[in-house]
């Protein structure tokens, strides 16, 4: 071929014919001419196969319809004959009352499916030969004449369909070979244009900055060869060192606002987890372990009230991380508020619905539990706690059924919604409340260590409630390979040896 052999930037040599083509005169115009021809050639493709779709699956339907509706109009034809023949009337007379309204309605549909394939003449001799049917009751065979036209050309039409869906899919083929063969040719002209005006100068460029930090070239950015797609690379590479300058001021910022974070974050770890003496004659023991860093959705608290009692409650919203931990911390400070001023139980489950009231994707369990050393008696509320145990002195272990749903946005009545119950509640019985984060801790097959494990762990621990807390933590860790998928919160109390 003729021409050039050197291409010069932007243009395209071509001589002959091709020079007085509309070509594209650099690659840019190339990529966006074949963007627009791979486009143009879907569009192609969708339009035609909506076409098709459209224009066939119909027809398709028509006739089916149509062959259906024909054999359900002779079954009603061969009823009416049947039953004229087992009562024969002593002259000619219409088609039963209860089998023609019937008739004429099958063929009306026939009439309309015929007619939208193409078919007028064949259904308009079938309606005729069913209206002098309906009046003559005997006059059949026109009927079945007519419809066994219609049904014939029926099958010829449905033959001529799928003819043309073959040569339509046939088409859709060639389309789609079509499309695929430009979507190559595209990929591979980018491939082409991304190694030349991308990969290539960037490759230039690494050596150059390579050379320059290790102090072998003094020479500018500004020097080394560029290519339009990336001649702003080089400027806003000589900006860098200002930037660097910038940077670390900005990370000296970010320093001190971590400081001030950690400080955040560590004082509501202490909100989530302090738990205030209890009272005389009781004693407790517990503690939080977050699934993320210090920050859990699990809140405990061991409460003194006002009239000797000891009040211990225990909470999880659910999820985990920063966000749970604010609502943790909002939903104790409404509980622990309610018992400090002496109110029941669930005035104090309401007080945390309140916090949650509002928020539609969260929701926390809780559990109340109330000892009374001097009448040796618990009194708790559960709303939905899962692990809410009594270890008695003899090492059985009871659960403390749930009086009330979990605490969330869902709940219509609080003031009414949670029960109270109480049991005995004796020397050397220790009373465990922990998160599911406890009974859900998996092994490495996937196996978690389940109520029944904590149950018998229990049932063999010594009655303190520091001992039992250590041995479920130290079961949960020797069994969880993936335990801190969620937080872990035990909390045990007893009645103090002493007493």
């Amino acid at each position: 071929m003729r021409g050039t052999t050197r291409i010069q930037e932007g243009t395209v040599p071509v001589t002959g014919v091709f020079s007085r083509l509309p070509l594209p005169r650099s690659a840019r115009g190339a990529l966006l001419l074949s963007i627009v021809l791979a486009v143009g050639l879907g569009a192609v493709d969708v339009l035609i196969a909506v076409q098709v779709r459209t224009g066939l699956t119909p027809q398709g339907d028509r006739v089916a319809s149509a062959g259906r509706s024909i054999g359900e109009l002779l079954t009603v034809v061969r009823a009416a004959d049947d039953r004229v023949e087992a009562t024969p009337p002593a002259s000619p007379s219409a088609v039963p009352d209860d089998l023609a309204p019937r008739a004429r309605a099958l063929t009306d549909e026939i009439v309309d499916d015929a007619a939208a394939v193409g078919l007028e003449a064949d259904a308009t001799a079938l309606n005729s030969a069913v209206d002098t049917w309906t009046i003559t009751a005997t006059a059949t065979r026109p009927v079945y004449a007519a419809a066994d036209r219609l049904n014939a050309d029926l099958d010829r039409h449905r033959d001529d369909l799928r003819r043309s869906a073959a040569d339509a899919h046939n088409t859709l083929f060639v389309l789609h070979c079509t499309c695929v063969t430009v979507l190559l040719l595209l990929l591979s002209g980018v491939a082409w244009t991304m190694w030349r005006r991308i990969v290539r100068p960037l490759a230039d460029l690494e050596e150059h900055l390579a050379r320059t930090t290790t102090g072998t070239t003094g020479a500018a950015l500004s020097s080394c060869r560029t290519e339009p797609w990336l001649r702003g690379v080089w400027g806003e590479a000589e900006r860098t060192l200002l930037l660097l300058k910038e940077s670390r001021h900005s990370a000296a910022k970010a320093d001190e606002a971590l400081r001030t974070d950690a400080a955040t974050t560590y004082g509501l770890h202490r909100v989530l987890t302090a738990q205030d003496r209890p009272g005389p004659g009781v004693c407790a023991y517990g503690a939080v372990l977050a699934a993320e860093g210090v920050i859990a959705g699990d809140y405990i608290e061991t409460l003194a009230l006002p009239d000797g009692r000891t009040a211990l409650l225990q909470g999880d919203v659910a999820g985990h991380g920063v966000r749970a931990g604010l609502l943790a911390a909002q939903a104790k400070s409404a509980v622990v508020a309610a018992l400090r001023l002496g109110r029941p139980p669930g005035v104090a489950a309401a007080a945390a619905w309140s916090v949650l009231a509002q928020e539609e994707e969260r929701f926390t369990t809780l559990v109340i539990a109330i000892l009374d050393p001097i009448e040796q008696r618990v009194v708790w509320l559960n709303a939905g706690h899962e692990v809410v145990l009594v270890r008695e002195a003899g090492g059985r272990v009871q659960a403390l059924e749930t009086t009330g749903p979990v605490i969330g946005s869902f709940v219509t009545d609080p003031e009414h919604e949670w029960q109270v119950r109480e049991r005995a509640f004796g020397p050397g019985d220790v009373l465990v409340l922990a998160t599911d984060g406890l009974t859900e801790a998996r092994d490495g097959s996937g196996t978690m260590l389940g109520p029944d494990a904590v149950t018998d762990l229990l049932a063999r621990t010594d009655p303190t409630p520091e001992d039992t807390v250590r041995a479920l933590y130290t079961a949960v860790e020797a069994h969880g390979a993936d335990w801190e998928r969620d937080d872990v919160t035990v909390l045990a109390a007893a009645l103090a040896t002493g007493r």
